[in-house]
């Protein structure tokens, strides 16, 4: 982990178009898709982003979800994560269901990023968007390999999406659910690549416990799985240990980025894939909240009561205590420390 820029070093270049890399080209503020050769999907079949690009000098980068998948019972028999194929036909499905009033919604007038370009990440290995391992899993009489691909996939993309806005004033780096963790897991790779940008982390109900609030045997298929350690050493070792220490090794390498989690407060999708009871869950997100989360100076919790899962396609339709989740987006982006607070029931 590289320590925070002091006062006294030079300033970083920007990264300037990526060596070898292509732009996107697409229709200004339409949704587009874009193959990439270079990456692949839990079935090994090639996959690629939607783009919906603006002239704003603005990036939201959303990692999408789909559950997540570590070994035979879970990735062939329950099927729990989002299998490939995900092409254009794949994308276009998706996106006709995908209505106003989302973070993608540019006519909605309070929307704080309606004006920005948009990435969307595809799901389709199963691994959190972290993965770098090629898993051969057998049930019965079948064998068959799953590519835990995602952390490979995600610098695909951003080098193109580096090329096409090289140097942005803002980004939104976020996804909802097994996005969300991505987002988080992933943020340390996108901000180093845009220095000189004002980056925000917005991590939809993808929340990191601490460790004792998962079960060990959990944590360690899915280390064994995905073989994430690059990944998690190269933001801090202590998060191979404990998930949790993700948000302040953030805070502490970037100390003047807003971050934010969202969450119910028993989200009922989530608590299952981490094997915990309604409360238990809760009991774990308000630890975390109260505990790593609150000493962060520039970190919040947008907490909701009961059991949802996810906010951002419809954030005007989300509130607790009396406060609009896209009223509090607007407050993240612009509003001063002290107006910009922590949500809980």
């Amino acid at each position: 982990m590289v320590a925070g820029t002091g006062c006294d070093k030079e300033p970083v270049e920007p990264p300037g178009e990526q060596p070898g890399e292509t732009p996107i080209s697409t229709p200004q503020r339409t949704w587009s898709w874009v193959d990439f050769s270079n990456s692949t999907c839990d079935e090994g079949t090639p996959t690629g982003l939607g783009a919906n690009l603006s002239d704003s000098k603005n990036l939201l980068i959303f990692f999408n979800g789909g559950g997540a998948c570590w070994d035979a019972v879970t990735c062939l028999q329950l099927n729990t994560s989002t299998h490939g194929p995900f092409t254009q036909t794949q994308f276009n499905a998706l996106f006709s269901g995908i209505g106003s009033g989302s973070i993608f919604d540019r006519q909605l007038a309070s929307n704080p990023y309606k004006d920005w370009s948009f990435f969307f990440l595809p799901y389709c290995t199963g691994d959190l968007h972290i993965g770098n391992a090629d898993a051969v899993y057998t049930s019965g009489s079948t064998s068959r390999t799953i590519r835990h691909k995602g952390r490979a996939n995600t610098e695909a993309f951003l080098a193109r999406i580096a090329a096409t806005v090289p140097n942005p004033e803002q980004v939104l780096v976020t996804g909802s659910s097994a996005g969300g963790f991505g987002a988080a897991l992933n943020y340390d790779l996108i901000r180093s690549t845009f220095p000189n940008a004002k980056v925000f982390l917005l991590d939809d109900s993808g929340p990191l416990f601490k460790s004792n609030a998962m079960s060990a045997n959990l944590r360690a298929a899915w280390a064994k799985a995905w073989n994430y350690d690059a990944v998690m050493d190269a933001l801090d070792p202590a998060v191979k240990a404990d998930y949790a220490a993700l948000y302040p090794a953030l805070a502490r390498k970037y100390p003047n980025d807003r971050m934010a989690l969202l969450s119910s407060a028993q989200d009922q999708t989530i608590r299952t894939y981490l094997q915990l009871s309604a409360t238990a869950f809760e009991t774990a997100l308000r630890d975390l909240d109260t505990t790593v989360l609150s000493p962060l100076p520039n970190t919040r919790a947008f907490i909701t009561p009961g059991q949802g899962h996810t906010m951002l396609l419809n954030p005007a339709s989300q509130s607790s205590q009396g406060v609009v989740l896209l009223d509090w987006l607007n407050q993240m982006q612009s509003a001063s420390d002290a107006d910009w607070r922590s949500v809980r029931p």
